[in-house]
């Protein structure tokens, strides 16, 4: 396959080139390439190639580990630009032993997104630790822990984590002080008669997980942090430790917690979405360098758990179809990033973490993960339970190449 004529862009340049791929890599980046006899010709001009996105904090619909949902994800993820995925363990059944692993990896060459299992740290049924170097030699990524966990077990996991060279991947949260909370806890979550969730409840436990980790010498991201207190301590405790990554959910850098007037569930998430003030602090902490990773957090939930009373319905929301159209609305148009800074935190950053040295960037001898897009067109969001329902989205994913395999390509209406 020859791709003539696009922009390539990923984390350090943005120029027009052609790009020939073989073997599901890229092998030939050049002004002008001739395409040989039989060689499939993808026509570019105009549109942007960029590396495919990864996403390290995507769980399945319903939380429930079936082939058919896994097979969901991975179109969603296509469309939107995501080439790879880091699944959570919180599912059923749980990512804590050999058979959920083997479940998993029995439906990967089917997939038109690479999916990696992240290995819960404990086992669901006793809370003791799972097997982790055998989860790992069977693929697993990382290991996925909550801050609340026993402190020796923390210990142990962070052993782990430093013998099998893999990331840990932390929620943060104190869940006493969450408590009942269904939405940010403010001045709206007080006039809707609604339980709130301080944002003490992060930013306590990012202090305690950074803490350890700086003692540990592990390697920690922080996942969907939402105050900017939670990525100064991480700011500051990289300088002890410089394996800690903060990550960011694109929803906190584009809307706020008044997405949740009228009691709109499509907009309660964890963590909750946050005041204006913060969303612009997160914007410029993510300007600044010190946000590593912006995530779609990806957790789509069936209507008959969202359709209901806000306080009973499931965190959660499910936009990684539109994961670069969001990121290309809300961080590019507004003059946030430039692409080559997109690619960074979407793509080349999270490949680092996850350990995937061939992917992130468009480079001779990466692997042919690749999205074409078109910047200058457009779509409104349709789905009525999407918390951007009825927005304009710029920026559309054209073709969606893994490993040098057309997996998506966009339908032209009309």
């Amino acid at each position: 396959m020859v791709i003539k004529g696009a922009i390539v862009c990923d984390y350090e340049q943005e120029q027009k080139n052609d790009v020939r791929i073989r073997e599901g890599k890229i092998v030939e980046i050049q002004k002008s390439i001739l395409p040989e006899k039989g060689e499939e010709v993808v026509l570019a001009e105009g549109l942007s190639l960029l590396p495919a996105m990864v996403d390290l904090n995507v769980r399945v619909a319903n939380d429930s580990l079936t082939g058919k949902n896994l097979a969901t994800l991975a179109k969603k993820a296509a469309k939107g630009g995501v080439g790879s995925l880091a699944l959570m363990p919180d599912c059923s059944p749980s990512l804590d032993n050999e058979a959920a692993i083997e479940l998993l990896n029995s439906y990967k060459g089917e997939l038109p997104a690479s999916i990696f299992p992240i290995a819960s740290a404990t086992k669901k049924e006793d809370g003791k630790l799972s097997d982790l170097s055998i989860l790992h030699k069977m693929g697993c990524r990382g290991i996925f822990i909550e801050s609340s966990l026993d402190g020796n077990l923390s210990r142990r996991v962070c052993e782990y984590s430093l013998m099998m060279k893999a990331p840990i991947f932390c929620r943060c949260e104190d869940v006493s002080l969450r408590g009942s909370g269904v939405m940010n806890d403010g001045y709206l979550s007080s006039r809707m008669g609604l339980p709130g969730i301080p944002s003490l409840s992060e930013t306590k436990e990012v202090a305690k997980m950074a803490e350890t980790a700086i003692f540990m010498r592990t390697p920690v991201l922080f996942q969907a942090l939402a105050n900017e207190r939670s990525l100064r301590i991480i700011e500051r405790a990289k300088e002890e430790n410089p394996s800690l990554f903060a990550e960011v959910s694109i929803h906190h850098l584009a809307i706020t917690e008044d997405f949740c007037s009228g009691f709109n569930t499509g907009a309660k998430i964890r963590p909750p979405l946050k005041s204006e003030s913060t969303r612009k602090k997160l914007l410029q902490l993510l300007k600044e360098g010190v946000v590593d990773v912006v995530t779609s957090l990806q957790s789509e939930h069936s209507l008959s758990k969202k359709d209901v009373a806000f306080e009973e319905a499931a965190f959660g929301v499910d936009n990684i179809e539109n994961h670069f159209s969001l990121c290309y609305t809300y961080l590019i148009r507004q003059g946030r990033l430039s692409m080559s800074d997109l690619s960074r935190v979407t793509a080349k950053r999270a490949a680092e973490i996850l350990g995937l040295e061939s992917k992130g960037y468009v480079g001779v001898g990466a692997d042919a993960d690749l999205i074409l897009v078109d910047i200058k067109s457009s779509k409104v969001v349709e789905d009525n339970f999407s918390p951007y329902y009825n927005s304009i989205l710029y920026g559309e994913v054209e073709r969606t190449i893994i490993a040098g395999e057309t997996v998506y390509k966009r339908e032209k209406k009309g």
